[in-house]
């Protein structure tokens, strides 16, 4: 674990703030669950509401892989990941809204501190849907769960996107709604905000959850009110963390 944050120390001081995408910002449940529903009962098999819930969060890859084990004839592994993002895609675009609260809590996380989504979604999806609800040229960063080795619950992620944001995870404020984005974000050292929608699992790995944006909007503006690193300060502190993290890359 990266920088973690034991229990009853002072933690640091708010550098950057990064956001899950689905489900955080973007309303994509219903399409997902569709297009899910659909992939299943196309290799023959039986789709439910605890199957849904059992892929909630999880990478393209281990998101088919659980739903092979549903089919009564999966093809092949590369080609179940094509088709879920061709059905996901299709009706994302044709259903996509922001999550209300989404647009203004990051226009105004962006005014102040380096501001990054980081997705388990694939770039192909991921683009479409921060384009769509307003808000790709608000960030500093994107990173999507097709980049990175290994995607949630794996660390890489965030680490990835604190390092692209020029802050240590220590820093970083994430915004997540599934156990395992939350589960990736600690695993990285990052503090965790909730948001836990009506009938998820409750979320453990974080520091406090919420049942909306807004309502976790008020709690992110107290935090950055108690002490935060400028965009300024966080340009000058980005020559050090590069430094430190091709160290790390060679070890």
């Amino acid at each position: 674990m990266a920088d973690d944050v034991s229990v009853g120390s002072v933690a640091p001081a708010v550098g950057a703030v990064v956001f899950d995408c689905d489900g955080v910002l973007a309303d994509t449940d219903d399409a997902w669950a569709e297009a899910e529903r659909l992939l299943c009962e196309r290799h023959g098999g039986l789709f439910s509401d605890e199957l849904r819930a059992s892929t909630h969060g999880l990478s393209m890859r281990d998101t088919v892989l659980r739903l092979a084990a549903h089919m009564a004839d999966p093809p092949a592994i590369a080609q179940l990941e094509a088709e879920l993002i061709a059905l996901a895609a299709q009706r994302i675009q044709a259903h996509l809204v922001p999550l209300p609260g989404a647009v203004d809590l990051v226009t105004a996380v962006a005014a102040a501190l380096p501001v990054a989504v980081a997705s388990n979604t694939p770039r192909a999806i991921l683009d479409v849907i921060l384009t769509s609800i307003g808000l790709l040229e608000l960030l500093d960063a994107s990173l999507a769960g097709d980049e990175v080795s290994h995607p949630k619950p794996a660390s890489d992620i965030y680490l990835a996107a604190a390092a692209s944001l020029g802050v240590r995870p220590a820093e970083v404020v994430v915004i997540e709604d599934s156990p395992t984005g939350a589960r990736a974000a600690r695993l990285a050292g990052c503090r965790v905000l909730g948001v836990e929608a009506p009938g998820r699992s409750r979320l453990t790995d974080v520091e406090a959850s919420f049942p909306d944006l807004p309502a976790l909007a008020v709690h992110l503006e107290a935090l950055l009110r108690s002490g935060r690193t400028t965009r300024q300060e966080v340009a000058t502190q980005a020559g050090a963390v590069s430094t430190n993290v091709r160290r790390v890359g060679r070890r």
